[in-house]
């Protein structure tokens, strides 16, 4: 799950409880909010700071705020909060489609459902149609929303995804107009167990491209395409993001979407001690590119030792 949707998820749920307490305007401030970032072309976390969030529509500054803090922390405290003056609601079922505080709060109190697991099983068993708010079409709609939940949160080990890898790379490599391709994420840092994975190609002809991906025997969902990305799942559930760059973004974006989290953070830390930018586009001193068309030529630049994608587990 990319930070875009994580955080228009928690911003969604920020809205659908502050409208349980009937608090006035906020509720579609945040549904405004999320909106606009699930839409953003690209990773959320690019736009830096608080500053350069507030220039987004619908973001002001207490939603910026909570968006660093998550970038940061990977968590929003007044959402935890606004949980827990709701009894305790469990965040985990209000991240499906389709269901509310009230459906939620039903679900533990008459059936004490708490995860999607419980909530996957207690709907295969009919048991939520003949609830108050509920019925048989309801059920359904619910027990496939919670099905790709599950299937998002599933995590594969490293060596049962591999085959998987390698015949993606090798199936997008013979797609026409990619010139370069490549695995980036978890996978590349050789963690054991991956949730996702994040593939990476350059091209000239990103939207030619990305169709001709979509149109592959081995994409079963498409859930997001166009000319940068490319979103589906293979037929067991693996979620993949493809990522369409240009060649001389190449060594940013690789790095980028390599990861982890806590290590570009530490190296965009030394970059901002140089009084440059980094993100997925390039290192930056203002507007004049430092590198950006290959890793090694970033790592130089900001005179540090390059780190193999297998030690970028946190601080430099």
């Amino acid at each position: 799950m990319s930070n875009n949707a994580q955080i228009a998820s928690k911003l969604n749920q920020i809205a659908a409880l502050l409208q349980e307490q009937n608090v006035a305007f906020k509720p579609a401030a945040y549904r405004r909010a999320a909106q606009v970032i699930e839409e953003l072309d690209k990773d959320i976390s690019t736009y830096g700071d608080e500053k350069e969030l507030k220039k987004l529509p619908g973001i002001g500054e207490a939603i910026a705020k909570k968006i660093i803090e998550f970038l940061e922390t990977g968590e929003m405290e007044f959402l935890v909060l606004l949980q827990k003056e709701q009894g305790g609601i469990s965040a985990d079922l209000m991240d499906i489609e389709g269901l509310g505080p009230k459906r939620v709060r039903q679900l533990q109190s008459e059936l004490g459902i708490t995860s999607v697991a419980q909530l996957i099983n207690a709907a295969a068993q009919g048991k939520l149609r003949d609830l108050e708010l509920w019925d048989e079409i309801m059920e359904k709609k619910v027990l496939e929303n919670a099905g790709r939940v599950d299937e998002r949160i599933k995590r594969f080990p490293r060596e049962e995804a591999k085959d998987d890898v390698d015949l993606l790379l090798k199936t997008i490599k013979s797609v026409k107009g990619v010139d370069r391709c490549d695995v980036a994420g978890s996978f590349r840092r050789e963690k054991e167990t991956v949730g996702d994975i994040d593939i990476l190609l350059v091209t000239k002809s990103a939207q030619e491209v990305s169709d001709a991906i979509a149109a592959l025997k081995i994409v079963r969902d498409v859930v997001a395409h166009g000319e940068k990305k490319i979103s589906f799942d293979l037929h067991n559930g693996l979620r993949v993001d493809v990522r369409l760059v240009k060649a001389d973004q190449w060594g940013a974006a690789l790095m980028y979407f390599t990861g982890s989290k806590e290590h570009n953070i530490a190296v965009r830390k030394v970059a901002i001690k140089h009084g440059w930018k980094l993100n997925e586009y390039g290192l930056f001193d203002g507007e004049k590119i430092v590198a950006s068309k290959e890793e090694e030529d970033i790592y130089e630049a900001l005179e540090l030792t390059y780190y193999e994608p297998r030690q970028r587990s946190g601080s430099l």
